[in-house]
């Protein structure tokens, strides 16, 4: 197959998914001979999560001195390396460092993986974005549940070969096939486009609430299986596989599902899926009910943060960097929050507690939509 600048972006989220799913897999092995507690993990996600957003808020400088195509190539090598790092981690400290710098990594490889699909996409002129997130969500799926079986059976350390030659093929095709290219600073628009800050807020928070939720899926799940059956334990990615298998297949089919039922319509119908999905893991003990829960939760949340996102940007089209910029600020706080309060109610209550107020927290996303719905209505109105 010859290697084109679509396949190779292609590639690097497939290599993204491995890294990240090896990491998913692991984490009932980690957590456990680390010794770290729910509370403990609870403080560890919003510390990874603040490392995240930093790589994040660092982009544009970084952007400014190199372009993506050597970024890509420092960052794929590193990433992979953060990810080996967490495998090897036996106490709670090297546990939350290991959590720190793999965030960090991942962070900066996300933006610019990212930033170089919508290069790709805006010179093919068509929507291509939901075949990448969907591959990289197929790709952590896969390999979460392989990850768990092998660090179950084998141990953690192992599950990183496997991803190794997808991440090393994923930097030859880089370097065959992205050329260097200097990404100009755009200029700042000497009277700048007023934001409808009224709405953005509301849509920013929303964001924020669905990605917490999002990670929670995703970062909880096996501790959860795990711990509903422990003699199934190397099958506990089995409910971030699902998830992530659920939650590709609509990203991949997002723009026709918006072009059919409207933004709104689908927000609302996605999140309330995605609550159903959510108070069944909080009521249930049965391991394959549970595995069957989170499929369903990957299938509410996976088109809610793209439809919201490109929502953001229509509301301001002479500031949509800006726009978009500011919806993610107001979004970051409940990302960094939520995994705290998890942690305490966990430690508490027990792991399937924080399922019940992860549907809660889906409840106000979907009440902060309606409203941002409203008064964009009211927005047209007035024209």
């Amino acid at each position: 197959m010859r290697l084109t600048p679509r396949l190779t972006v292609t590639i690097v989220f497939i290599a993204f998914g491995f890294i990240v799913g090896a990491n998913i897999g692991a984490i009932p092995v980690l957590v456990k001979q680390s010794g770290v507690s729910p509370f403990v993990f609870g403080i560890m996600a919003a510390l990874g999560m603040v490392s995240n957003i930093t790589a994040l808020s660092l982009g544009g400088w970084i952007n400014r001195h190199f372009d993506h195509r050597s970024v890509l190539l420092v960052i794929l090598p590193l990433a992979y390396l953060a990810m080996v790092y967490t495998l090897t981690v036996q106490s709670v400290w090297s546990f939350a460092l290991s959590f720190i710098v793999f965030n960090f990594a991942l962070g900066t490889m996300d933006l610019f993986m990212n930033a170089e699909g919508a290069v790709v996409e805006h010179d093919l002129a068509k929507p291509i974005f939901g075949t990448f997130h969907g591959a990289v969500m197929y790709a952590m799926g896969a390999f979460s549940i392989l990850a768990s079986v092998i660090a179950s059976w084998y141990g953690a350390l192992w599950c990183a070969l496997p991803p190794l030659p997808f991440v090393l093929y994923a930097m030859y095709a880089v370097h065959k096939t992205i050329l260097p290219h200097v990404v100009l600073e755009e200029h700042e628009n000497r009277n700048p486009a007023k934001l409808p800050k009224k709405i953005l807020v509301l849509i920013g928070v929303a964001l924020g609430l669905n990605v917490a939720c999002e990670l929670t899926c995703i970062q909880w799940a096996g501790q959860l299986l795990a711990e509903l059956q422990p003699d199934l334990a190397a099958y506990s990615g089995l409910g971030a596989a699902f998830y992530c298998a659920c939650s590709g297949t609509m990203r991949v089919n997002g723009d026709r599902l918006r072009a059919r039922l409207g933004d709104f319509t689908l927000v609302a119908a996605s999140l309330v899926v995605a609550i159903s999905g959510m108070i069944i893991l909080w009521l249930t003990r049965d391991f394959a009910i549970s595995v069957f829960a989170f499929a369903i939760t990957g299938f509410g949340l996976a088109v809610v943060f793209p439809t919201l996102f490109s929502m953001a940007a229509r509301l301001a089209p002479d500031a949509r960097a800006a726009a978009l910029g500011f919806v993610s600020g107001v979004g970051g706080l409940p990302r960094m929050v939520l995994p705290l309060i998890l942690g305490t109610l966990a430690q508490a209550y027990g792991l399937r507690m924080i399922y019940a107020a992860a549907a809660v927290v889906a409840l106000a996303a979907l009440l902060l939509s309606m409203a941002a719905g409203r008064e964009m209505a009211k927005r047209r109105a007035l024209g």
